[in-house]
């Protein structure tokens, strides 16, 4: 039998997500400039409105101050709208995840592949190479456009906003990937130590070829 068999389905899942991150690299290549200044006209836009309400506040407020109900509001517009850019501005933020999106594609394919191919080299059963081959393939494939999905969303949101919208991705990306990671260390030491013929894990492992 074939050893690839039952993580097919996991290393083409891995392969898509390699082939993913190279069209999506040849997309940002292609469309560097139209996905930045898109990115910049949206920052402008959303800055223009709290300045635009700055100042209708403010001239709200000298009526007020005169009657000695000033509060100062009117900063908390400008806060909301800019956020907390981590390179100073939005646009530029939304960008650098969007390029995180390619490297993730293609580091963890590449990740993936790797570990499904020792994966097959063990001797655990098939069924159970299969669901490593699921969790290591699913995670590949969810892991990076949970940061493509968060960079367009970072401008119009602000990037903690963005990514506390798409953390559910996230976590549970990495949650297959790890435990995916942790199971085959795991495997790897049972095998190293011999010990995947005690009764319970016979479960999991094949019988050893008799010689």
């Amino acid at each position: 039998m074939n050893i690839i068999n039952p993580v097919r389905h996991g290393l083409i899942m891995a392969l898509l997500a390699l082939i993913t991150g190279a069209l999506w690299a040849a997309y940002m290549a292609t469309h560097h400039e139209q996905l930045h200044g898109a990115f910049e006209a949206q920052e402008k836009q959303m800055l223009s409105e709290p300045a635009q309400q700055l100042t209708n506040d403010m001239d709200m407020d000298m009526g007020a101050m005169q009657l000695g109900n000033g509060d100062g509001h009117p900063h908390d517009h400008a806060a909301h709208a800019t956020g907390h850019s981590h390179s100073g501005s939005l646009a530029q933020d939304a960008m650098q995840r969007l390029l995180r999106g390619h490297i993730h594609f293609m580091g963890i394919g590449v990740l993936a592949a790797v570990l499904l191919l020792i994966t097959a080299l063990t001797s655990l059963k098939s069924r159970w190479k299969s669901v490593l081959g699921w969790s290591f393939g699913l995670g590949a494939l969810a892991y990076p456009p949970a940061w493509i999905v968060m960079g367009f969303r970072t401008v119009e949101m602000g990037p903690q906003a963005a990514e506390a919208s798409i953390m559910w991705l996230f976590a549970s990306a990495v949650g297959l990937l790890l435990a995916s990671m942790i199971a085959l260390l795991v495997i790897l030491l049972i095998e190293s130590f011999r010990l995947q013929q005690m009764p319970l894990l016979r479960l999991f492992f094949n019988a050893p070829e008799r010689l």
